[in-house]
């Protein structure tokens, strides 16, 4: 897939588009890129017209002083989606990428064909870890004048992916993602986003009604970054068509197992998967 500037705001963001079909919509997580999705999006690129996106301040993507909000990322998601004409759409998402998925399909969701939520992003779902207990500290810090300087060395960039993947993730190809971490000023985004973050408390307690676009959920068991184990219980609430766990994925499912993924994104899109909470029986948990 080549790739193509759409302008928020004036400023670009890259994103990837191929095939034609109903349209796919993939989005990373934070400090990741558009790239993870390569494998689903070759996949799917003969029967569904794939679009894989930058966030603000991250791939290919303008990188501001200012201005990362959970307010901007959605006001960016729904610009795009508007601008490109997608209807009907398969929203896939990653951590902060699968928060933004339920967002935008609050708002829109007669535009909103279905949902794959990889290891979505909540409040709940980030507190137990590490992660949470950095993002809580760092939260009360400021970070801005060490962020916009600061290099990672290519070992910790290096530790910071593997901090990331799980068992299944010893042959996944991550230079482009270290190489990412490794350029000045890349922290800057998630540590601006990281006071914005516990707003995404709302969508512990959300609960879709019988009209809300189909869910389907997975999770990385050996996730590091994110609880499994509070995704469980997200699950409850959420109420997905769809669960699939991965015991031996991490953070990055759609790398370390991208046939699963592709297969539930596959059917998440078709005419079967996207039918409505109604037309549908029970929740279907699935064995990897």
């Amino acid at each position: 897939m080549s790739a193509l500037i759409f302008d928020f705001e004036g400023l670009p963001i890259t994103y990837d588009h191929a095939g034609v079909g109903a349209p796919i919509l993939f989005l990373h997580n934070l400090g990741g890129e558009r790239s993870i999705w390569a494998a689903q999006a070759d996949a799917l690129k003969a029967t569904n017209s794939v679009y894989a996106l930058d966030w603000l301040g991250y791939g290919d993507s303008a990188v501001p002083d200012d201005g990362y909000t959970v307010d901007t990322y959605l006001r960016l998601l729904t610009s795009f989606i508007d601008s490109q004409g997608l209807r009907d759409v398969t929203l896939v998402g990653n951590c902060f990428g699968s928060a933004m998925c339920l967002l935008y399909a609050q708002q829109s969701p007669d535009n909103v064909r279905a949902l794959v939520l990889i290891n979505p992003l909540t409040a709940a779902t980030l507190s137990p870890t590490r992660a949470g207990w950095a993002a809580w500290l760092l939260r009360h810090i400021p970070l801005r004048p060490i962020a916009v300087s600061l290099q990672l060395p290519g070992p910790i960039a290096g530790l910071v992916i593997r901090e990331q993947l799980g068992q299944s993730g010893g042959e996944v190809p991550t230079a482009a993602l270290r190489r990412r971490w490794t350029e000045k000023g890349r922290l800057l985004p998630l540590a601006e986003i990281l006071p914005d973050l516990p707003r995404l408390a709302v969508l512990d307690t959300f609960e879709p009604d019988s009209s809300f676009p189909p869910i389907t959920t997975i999770w990385g068991q050996q996730n590091r970054v994110l609880s499994s184990t509070a995704g469980a219980r997200l699950n409850a609430t959420l109420k997905p068509r769809r669960a699939l766990t991965l015991p031996a994925c991490g953070h990055l499912a759609m790398m370390e197992d991208p046939e699963s993924v592709t297969e539930q994104v596959r059917f998440a899109a078709s005419s079967i998967g996207s039918l409505s909470y109604q037309d549908k029986e029970a929740p279907l948990t699935l064995d990897p």
